[in-house]
Parts: C-alpha cells; sequence; structure tokens
C-alpha cells in the first residue's frame, strides 16, 4: 500500500510539474507573439515615416527644380534684354 501511494504521489508531483511546464511555455509563446507583434507595428510605423520623408523630399526637389528653372530663365530673360538695349543703341 505504501508502494502504490509513494507511486501515485510522483505521478501527482510528475502532473503538476508538467502542467506548470506548460503554462510556462504558452506564457512564453505568448509574450513572442508580443514580442512579434509588435516589432511588425514599429516596422510599419517607421516605414510609413520613410514615405513621408521621401514624399517631402520629392515634393522639395520639384519645387527647387522649378526655382531653379525659374531663376535660370530670369536671367536669360534679362540677358536677352540687355542684348536687345545694346543692339538698339548701337543703331
Amino acid at each position: 500500500m505504501k508502494k502504490v501511494m509513494m507511486v501515485a504521489a510522483a505521478l501527482v508531483f510528475t502532473i503538476g510539474v508538467a502542467s506548470a511546464q506548460d503554462s510556462k511555455v504558452k506564457e512564453t509563446a505568448k509574450q513572442a507573439g508580443q514580442t512579434v507583434d509588435a516589432a511588425a507595428d514599429k516596422a510599419g510605423r517607421e516605414t510609413k515615416k520613410a514615405g513621408r520623408k521621401i514624399s517631402t523630399a520629392a515634393k522639395n526637389t520639384k519645387e527647387d527644380v522649378k526655382e531653379g528653372t525659374n531663376k535660370t530663365l530670369d536671367k536669360a530673360d534679362r540677358k536677352m534684354k540687355k542684348a536687345e538695349r545694346k543692339m538698339d543703341n548701337s543703331k
């Protein structure tokens, strides 16, 4: 009878340990899932942020090109007017 009680106690102890380990594994898996979700969320935020930066840079580049073109055209226009004045004065 004593041996049966010892085997039963050992069985209960083993089941208890296995159950505790199972709970630990489940908790670890849950934490790993949360970590992966958080990393994915951060990657999404960073991607969106980079997209906004690229969009802003593209807009700024477009405006810089437009401004540069306008300056060049204004400069060419001034030179043409100066050349016309010189031609008028030389007549």
